[in-house]
């Protein structure tokens, strides 16, 4: 009888677990498949232009910062904004950042605390390293006014110029087409190139939800998202949180 009750015990545990587990990986989090002291990237999805998960956003940066002695940001913009934030880092003016800031108007992160978090950045944690990994958005303002820099400083004949060059043409392809499956693909295929640059650094990424879950298919569902790809190509080292809720 004791024998029975105690089967009859271990079941429903089991299934209350299950349930548990269930409901868990339908929240609309990512269940991670790597434990925080093992990552290697830690990717954090966001719905854009949120001012509270954008403080947030800084928090976590600030902590992983300080904690973990992380200086490598990645961020769900071109190759080169990001090479701009560098230069502006060393700059002792907003020139930069505020001609960033105007050219992201009419998007979702043409927000105040947009600026506040970069802003932020410069002055708690002034050895932040920006990469860029999605393809030309705003490759009209930002992207050619980042060539003409590079020219006038006469660097032209540069791996620079080359990549800026060739997210330009990416951003021109997707606005033309639409193409959010090439978008996808290409976002990954930038962050590979960005992460292959680092000497087995741990990085934080910052990107839309849908790009983030490493057992998800992008939000048309046509291929893996950018983060199921990089867990494909890197195996178990992606931390993923998504702190939008959705």
């Amino acid at each position: 009888m004791k024998r029975n009750r105690l089967c009859i015990f271990v079941t429903v545990v089991l299934i209350l677990f299950g349930l548990m587990s269930c409901s868990s990986n339908n929240s609309g989090t990512p269940r991670n498949t790597v434990s925080r002291s093992l990552a290697q990237i830690f990717l954090y999805g966001e719905k854009h232009g949120i001012d509270a998960t954008i403080e947030r956003e800084f928090e976590i940066w600030h902590e992983h910062y300080d904690e973990d002695s992380m200086r490598h940001l990645f961020l769900e913009s071109p190759y080169f904004t990001c090479e701009f934030l560098n230069v502006w880092m060393q700059e002792d003016n907003d020139e930069i950042l505020n001609s960033l800031y105007d050219d992201l108007e009419g998007t979702a992160s043409h927000v105040p605390a947009i600026k506040d978090f970069y802003k932020q950045i410069k002055e708690q944690c002034p050895e932040t390293i920006f990469h860029g990994t999605d393809v030309g958005h705003q490759f009209y303002s930002t992207g050619e006014r980042y060539l003409e820099y590079l020219e006038d400083n006469l660097l032209e004949n540069t791996e620079q110029y080359l990549i800026a060059q060739e997210v330009i043409e990416q951003g021109q392809h997707f606005y033309e087409t639409s193409d959010d499956v090439y978008r996808e693909n290409k976002m990954t295929e930038n962050f590979i190139r960005e992460f292959d640059l680092l000497d087995d650094e741990k990085i934080m990424g910052i990107y839309g939800a849908s790009h983030i879950d490493p057992d998800k298919m992008d939000f048309t569902g046509k291929v893996p998202c950018m983060a199921n790809q990089l867990k494909e190509h890197y195996g178990d080292i992606i931390y993923s949180e998504n702190l939008s809720g959705k």
